[in-house]
């Protein structure tokens, strides 16, 4: 009771600090799906501008991601809505890369996101399209500026996104703020 008393008391008087236990117990472990949890990631919350990079951006480039984002934020809201219209537009635009940006594997995952049903299979689609777009943003510094990589250990799966608020992609409404930020460090592995 003192703890919820006191993250209220915090959240109430506009504070972005959190209390070394609400840290450690992250969205997806004691808690449960706390709504706004993942604003409580700390300083590490980003309030990056989306499309404040895009203008820097090659046109292939811009696509993938902006078409990738649309996908993001349409199963994080149970939606196959345009998703396959989304996700043709990045095998198009990888496909139609002279520049050869991306692998080509990226436009056979974009391909299967586009072929699926139903969320279920939207969503297993999305998971290695998501790994090497990851990788991709991972050698970009001007698009790790913009996305940051999440990691929710229920869907064990992780997905890019500009918000600083946790969407996702795999638990949708059910759980939609399950996942934490990576923090990329030296031995690999997910931090808070």
């Amino acid at each position: 009771m003192k703890k919820q008393i006191l993250v209220l008391s915090i959240l109430t008087a506009g504070f972005m600090t959190v209390p070394s236990f609400a840290a450690q117990t992250g969205c997806c472990s004691g808690m449960g799906a706390m709504p706004g949890c993942s604003a409580m990631s700390g300083p590490d919350a980003d309030q990056t501008k989306p499309g404040a990079v895009a203008e820097k951006l090659p046109p292939a480039v811009a696509t993938v991601f902006d078409n990738y984002g649309r996908i993001q934020t349409a199963l994080a809201q149970d939606s196959l809505k345009d998703v396959a219209k989304e996700a043709q537009s990045i095998a198009k635009a990888v496909k139609e890369d002279g520049m050869a940006t991306f692998s080509k594997n990226i436009a056979q995952q974009a391909e299967a996101v586009a072929k699926a049903t139903d969320l279920h299979g939207a969503r297993e689609a999305f998971k290695p399209l998501s790994q090497s777009l990851i990788a991709y943003v991972a050698k970009s510094p001007v698009l790790a500026g913009s996305y940051r990589q999440v990691h929710c250990s229920m869907a064990n799966a992780d997905w890019l996104q500009k918000e600083s608020t946790v969407n996702n992609p795999y638990l949708g409404k059910e759980m939609p703020h399950c996942g934490e930020f990576v923090k990329n460090n030296d031995n690999g592995k997910h931090g808070p």
